[in-house]
């Protein structure tokens, strides 16, 4: 491990920016390898907020006065 340590501190800037993505997408395509976990994503899903009626009234009140704004003519 210190020996890729070494390695890896005598690239240039550029280039371990570069190992940092390929081991960022060497990562991303592990994850995807892993089997779909149904009973994890249900109870994720649970999880999300929900936007009542009441809090979707603000944006429909802002819309109305944007609409109603006029610019000043020049």
């Amino acid at each position: 491990m210190r020996e890729l340590l070494t390695k890896y501190q005598a690239l240039s800037p550029q280039t371990q920016q570069q190992v940092d993505d390929f081991i960022d997408f060497l990562l991303t395509k592990d994850q995807a390898n892993k089997p779909f976990n149904m009973k994890a994503w249900k109870e994720k899903i649970k999880s999300v907020s929900v936007w009542s009626e009441e809090d979707l009234q603000v944006f429909e009140e802002n819309r109305k006065l944007f609409n109603n704004w006029r610019s000043p003519e020049w």
